[in-house]
């Protein structure tokens, strides 16, 4: 669908999305909405895509979406469908559903806007939850659009596998979210939530709280600005913009607060 709007961070930049590599002159930065974003530096950014979620959401035509279901359209930021990958979900009804299907390895769901529905519960817009590996579900009732990870893609074949299991499910939007889970500190003005999944999953995620201007060293394939004004690699981003790995190997990221701020990032590594 359409062609990507992008800003560039720097005079010259890495500007890519869903397979598609664009280098900006001043001139062209200038003139570009902020939409999917990445920086030519040496640093984690330099391998990545940066997509701000609101302008998806209000934008969808903007990216390269391919029907993945009736009434269900998916966007890959990084892997292929048939692997490990990142993507975006965007039912275009309200009504969107998904039939029964398996997960042999852990699946990440996160509510950007809408609601996902399925025999386990009703995930509202700010929910994040994990289905572990031998789970499966189908999906009904939902609407909207959902950043989704997946260590394994579904398989819609082998529903009889599917074990008894229960999601591990967190709502980010509850006001006190962040004294509810056992945040750590790891370092001065840094503490981390590690989320309890299956190791066998091939996924791992945490929180990362920090009101310090001193970096801490993250991992991973996707960082989430969920509060406030994060430092990620010397750029700062703001609550709803997404950094992804452009490939599944996993990337170093330096993540502080902006001088003056608080920041709450979620972090996903494969």
């Amino acid at each position: 669908m359409g062609s990507i709007q992008s800003t560039a961070l720097t005079a010259l930049g890495l500007v890519a999305l869903a397979g598609v590599s664009i280098v900006a002159t001043d001139a062209e930065a200038a003139d570009m909405p902020e939409a999917a974003i990445a920086t030519n530096t040496d640093s984690g950014l330099s391998n990545s895509t940066v997509v701000d979620l609101n302008d998806l959401t209000a934008n969808p035509s903007n990216y390269e979406f391919f029907t993945f279901r009736p009434n269900l359209e998916k966007l890959i930021l990084s892997g292929a469908a048939d692997t490990e990958h990142i993507s975006i979900l965007w039912y275009t009804i309200p009504d969107g559903s998904v039939g029964l299907h398996y997960h042999s390895m852990t699946e990440s769901v996160y509510a950007i806007a809408g609601t996902q529905t399925d025999a386990k519960g009703v995930y509202p817009t700010g929910s994040l939850y994990f289905n572990p590996p031998g789970s499966g579900h189908e999906v009904s009732d939902s609407t909207g659009f959902f950043l989704l990870a997946y260590a394994s893609p579904p398989d819609f074949a082998s529903t009889d596998l599917i074990e008894a299991y229960t999601p591990v499910n967190i709502n980010t939007a509850e006001p006190d979210f962040e004294t509810i889970y056992p945040f750590e500190e790891v370092q001065a003005g840094i503490s981390t939530y590690e989320i309890p999944l299956d190791p066998e999953g091939g996924m791992s995620s945490q929180f990362i709280q920090s009101t310090s201007s001193e970096s801490y060293e993250y991992t991973g394939n996707y960082l989430l600005v969920l509060k406030g004004s994060c430092n990620i690699d010397g750029t700062t981003f703001v609550e709803d913009m997404l950094v992804v790995a452009t490939t599944i190997e996993a990337q170093p990221y330096n993540v502080s607060a902006v001088e003056g701020s608080a920041c709450l990032a979620l972090g996903l590594s494969f």
